[in-house]
């Protein structure tokens, strides 16, 4: 297969009107740039004919018309990438879509489906078309470049998930055995336990690095969530007997559950972290869940509505402001027991949500997150 403009691409046109396909071949042939050669071009009229070569033969991009007889409009497209992605023979190819109509929410359903680039045939000439195909090869180009990094680092992400696990886990084990081999006995233990801890630490930094890994920034299927309700539900993944929840934000939003789910987990758990102590109320009745114990040892969280998103925020010591920029970068903590890695991946949900997310200062004086941008339903 090529490999650039300059390398003669096989460029498969499929158009079912003569006129205009003869006045693309002219446009590509007669084009002067002294950086793109030509194309090869085969010219079928139909979808069933074009899904044959692609078959067949060994293309490097395609040009597709979505006003076929056969098949028109954003169908035409659907209908290319389906057969491509379930057949093995076939390889993704990039491809520039052509209309004879100007209609911007087909131009963006298109690059939605997976066209790079989409042209109207009234404003074709050589220029235009040359630009179209070089910029979409070197974005196709990119795009492999990603998928196989991203193939990397899950082939690293499973070397993490099993082959630094279970000596981990077998180094836990023999450690807690030793352990209670020695309790009862003048034999100390500070040492052993020292090592147990360290161990706890780097499986919990193992988690975290996988979440990071495999999660990245895409998102599932996303569906309307209770906002409330998945606060708490991740409120209750969250060892913090100490601690308090109040929910005081109402509605529905679209996203991702289980990664919003994610990004609760550790807005709570950064709290609880970096908390430092301050006295419960036992009788104020908006406390969701936590001990009930007025020790000094836990923090009150607070899920609030703000304008357009919900905010996350404690009583804690807070974040200076100085720091608040470098909050979620990775490995950024200011504890000897945090991965640095939990409010990075609160950014990562976030990115992939297109939402925003700020780090400010709260009522009581601790750490505020706000994130907006989300359409929140209610309040």
């Amino acid at each position: 297969m090529a490999t650039g403009p300059a390398d003669g691409l096989d460029v498969l046109l499929v158009e079912d009107n003569e006129g205009d396909a003869r006045l693309i071949r002219h446009h590509l042939r007669t084009n002067t740039s002294s950086v793109f050669e030509p194309p090869n071009i085969t010219h079928v009229e139909s979808l069933p004919a074009a899904l044959d070569r692609l078959a067949e033969g060994d293309f490097d991009l395609v040009l597709l018309d979505l006003g076929l007889s056969d098949s028109r409009g954003i169908e035409t497209l659907e209908r290319l990438n389906e057969r491509i992605e379930s057949d093995d023979d076939v390889s993704r190819l990039p491809v520039v879509v052509l209309t004879g109509l100007t209609d911007d929410e087909t131009a963006l359903k298109a690059i939605q489906e997976g066209a790079q680039d989409y042209l109207l045939k009234g404003d074709l000439d050589g220029a235009l078309l040359e630009r179209a195909i070089r910029y979409a090869m070197e974005r196709h180009r990119q795009e492999r470049r990603l998928k196989r990094q991203n193939e990397r680092l899950e082939r690293f992400a499973s070397i993490v998930s099993h082959d630094l696990r279970n000596p981990l886990n077998v180094a836990q084990g023999r450690l807690t055995h030793e352990v209670g081999l020695r309790e009862g006995t003048n034999v100390s233990t500070e040492h052993v336990e020292e090592a147990v801890d360290a161990l706890d630490r780097m499986e919990v930094l193992v988690d975290d690095l996988l979440e990071l890994a495999r999660e990245g920034r895409s998102v599932d299927a996303v569906e309307s969530v209770d906002i409330a309700d998945l606060a708490r539900s991740a409120w209750d993944s969250v060892e913090a007997p100490a601690s308090d929840l109040r929910v005081e934000v109402g509605g529905t939003v679209t996203a991702d559950p289980g990664r919003l789910t994610q990004l609760f987990e550790n807005l709570f758990r950064n709290s609880v972290e970096h908390g430092s102590t301050n006295s419960r109320s036992e009788t104020d009745d908006s406390v969701e869940h936590g001990s009930t114990d007025t020790a000094d040892d836990g923090v009150t969280i607070t899920v609030g509505h703000v304008a357009d998103g919900f905010y996350v925020a404690d009583d804690g010591p807070g974040i200076p402001e100085s720091e608040r920029d470098e909050v979620f970068e990775a490995g950024y903590s200011t504890t000897a027991e945090g991965t640095g890695f939990g409010l990075d991946i609160v950014q990562e949900v976030v990115d992939a949500h297109d939402w925003d997310v700020a780090v400010t200062e709260s009522a009581a004086g601790g750490a505020r997150f706000e994130i907006t941008g989300l359409g929140l339903d209610g309040e």
